[in-house]
């Protein structure tokens, strides 16, 4: 995935962290039940978990699926898979509202990380999450697989590389895992259709030079290569911290740098439930006072963008945020 973010060393960053979002299914009525039928099993996968390269796999769709983290439960749950599910954790901002309704279906085994003993409690047969819920920090990967439980962490969540064609590939994965390849392919679909349409209404307009700021313990935490900066190109949104030379997806970062990229809009990591409600408006007054930053474009252009940090980080929510950022950035209406 690109790093991390809940292993991130920084304490300013919160430890991760009918569906309008195309796939209706999700979101309304009965779920459907994810068919049972042997035909495509075994389905394989290597992960590296906590340091080691493992062979996982299913012989046949799992019925009693835990997600450790609220992104790869929204992924579930978009592929309608809240019947098959027996828990959830880590919730760590409002559920994506077309979700909502099937989130509210699931079991809550924990707010945040659950015990060994809770997880277990569920009678798991699959279990997914980020890398950082399979280590000491949550419930080791050698527990969990003692116990011949799969484990699957979407390689978007890994690879420092990772763009939305990951994030699809780890989509189609599910769906192949789940025998859901139907609800998956069709998602896929709709999104690369939705950002087409973005992508032509953007069409030949300049490239705006873009700062993502999450957090400052003295020094601005922010992103620099990965999968929020290979997003962001897509709607024309070019990370200045991207040609940095700082091999990592989300570090720290000096003033004196940002002042020296200029950037044309500052996008800003708003938290919700775990900070006060003004979280944005206080990092934007920030910046407004800083000396240091005063004679930035973006400073003096007001040109403040607001995200959840779970619309650009690997998640079902990220076209749609792409399509709204880009509205923002270009000053453009898209249909």
């Amino acid at each position: 995935m690109i790093l991390n973010l809940r292993n991130a060393e920084k304490t300013g960053i919160t430890i991760l962290l009918c569906g309008t979002l195309l796939l209706g299914a999700a979101g309304c009525g009965t779920a459907p039940q994810a068919k049972q039928e042997s035909s495509g099993y075994p389905v394989a996968w290597s992960e590296t978990l906590d340091g080691q390269t493992v062979e996982q796999s299913v012989e046949s769709a799992p019925k009693h699926a835990v997600s450790l983290s609220q992104a790869t439960s929204e992924m579930l749950l978009q592929l309608g898979l809240e019947g098959s599910m027996v828990g959830t954790a880590m919730k760590e901002e409002p559920i994506y509202e077309p979700l909502e309704a099937a989130y509210a279906k699931v079991p809550v085994l924990a707010e945040k990380e659950p015990s060994f003993e809770t997880f277990m409690a569920a009678e798991p047969d699959f279990v997914t999450g980020w890398g950082v819920d399979f280590t000491k920090r949550v419930i080791p990967a050698d527990k969990i697989q003692a116990q011949n439980i799969p484990i699957f962490v979407p390689a978007s969540m890994e690879k420092t590389d990772a763009d939305l064609d990951t994030l699809f590939a780890d989509m189609e994965k599910l769906g192949a895992i789940f025998h859901v390849e139907d609800r998956a392919a069709k998602w896929v679909d709709e999104q690369k259709k939705e950002l087409a349409t973005v992508q032509g209404k953007i069409g030949d307009l300049p490239k705006k030079r873009v700062f993502v700021y999450d957090s400052s313990d003295g020094q601005p935490f922010t992103v620099f290569k990965g999968y929020t900066t290979n997003i962001l190109k897509l709607i024309g949104a070019e990370n200045v911290m991207a040609d940095a030379g700082v091999d990592k997806t989300w570090a720290t970062t000096s003033w004196e740098s940002i002042v020296a990229a200029d950037p044309d809009y500052i996008i800003i990591t708003e938290y919700v439930g775990f900070r006060n409600e003004d979280d944005f408006q206080k990092k934007v007054d920030a910046f407004k006072n800083n000396p240091q930053l005063q004679n930035i474009s973006a400073v003096k252009e007001n040109h403040f963008v607001r995200v959840r940090l779970s619309e650009i980080t690997p998640g079902v929510r990220t076209v749609a945020a792409l399509k709204r950022l880009a509205e923002e950035i270009h000053g453009i209406r898209i249909d």
